[in-house]
């Protein structure tokens, strides 16, 4: 018959934990881990909304914007110009272009919005162009795919581009969402393909009757994809966009399609023109 061994030891019985105590520690560790994540994400995301600056942001991955800023984006009017994408000043089933398109054709197959550039579209915006908040580009470009939905076959993205010394002090906005949409749709995006070979004012800063003279030969393009799709992040005047795909139809494209965030109302900025040249008493 065998010994036990003296040195045995009795063994340690497991500790089990009841479901209901199990699932008090797990939301325990939850909140706790929470609480970490987000005090490590205010060193890198803002705590206040950046379009309303009033309320807190709770989705520190869907940008330093709060939901309900995301959530009231403006749509686009329901009838507006199927080239340029402007809204129509009177919409009829017999009119589909408005009377800049008519008397001028743009260069470009068309061009598509996903919002007015008003209420929190504008203040994204401005955040993402001025701000420093690169990061919105990922969740900007979401919001262009889901609502335009797919674009004409194209083989590859390109963006409006800036010149090298806007580049280096951080004004790249157009590439930074042309990249994101890109990778959106799955498709190359080729920042080399279009280069500005020289400076110009701010288009927003200029009357509407300037806007086209300012960027007339300000861009270079490279040949490359037959089918392109530009992104820009705002569209007024439509002048930039007519440039660059002038450009790029040299450069040996067959289509291009362009896509901006948003729209501001060419009507809206001939009216700020009027104001300003009226006389002040």
């Amino acid at each position: 018959m065998a010994k036990s061994s003296g040195n045995s030891e009795p063994r340690k019985r497991l500790t089990t934990i009841p479901p209901h105590e199990y699932e008090g520690r797990a939301r325990f560790a939850e909140e706790k881990l929470s609480r970490l994540f987000r005090a490590a994400a205010s060193f890198f995301f803002p705590s206040r909304c950046l379009a309303c600056r009033s309320r807190p942001v709770e989705r520190f991955l869907r940008g330093g914007v709060c939901e309900i800023c995301w959530e009231s984006l403006p749509r686009p009017a329901p009838d507006r110009c199927d080239l340029c994408d402007e809204a129509l000043a009177a919409p009829s089933p017999d009119i589909s272009r408005c009377g800049r398109c008519l008397l001028s054709p743009p260069p470009f197959d068309r061009l598509r919005t996903s919002a007015p550039y008003s209420g929190s579209a504008r203040e994204i915006l401005m955040a993402f162009k001025f701000g420093g908040a690169d990061f919105l580009a990922p969740r900007l470009a979401r919001v262009l795919t889901d609502r335009l939905g797919a674009a004409e076959p194209a083989d590859a993205v390109t963006a409006v581009p800036a010149t090298g010394r806007a580049r280096r002090r951080g004004d790249h906005a157009a590439d930074l969402l042309g990249a994101a949409v890109a990778a959106r749709l799955g498709l190359p995006f080729d920042a080399r393909r279009f280069q500005k070979i020289r400076p110009t004012e701010r288009q927003s800063g200029l009357p509407l009757a300037r806007r086209s003279e300012n960027v007339r030969g300000a861009f270079r393009a490279r040949p490359g994809a037959r089918r392109v799709l530009l992104v820009d992040d705002v569209a007024t005047s439509g002048a930039t966009a007519r440039e660059c795909a002038r450009r790029l139809l040299a450069a040996g494209a067959r289509q291009v399609e362009v896509w901006c965030f948003a729209r501001a109302s060419r009507d809206e900025g001939l009216s700020r023109d009027r104001a300003r040249r009226a006389p002040h008493p």
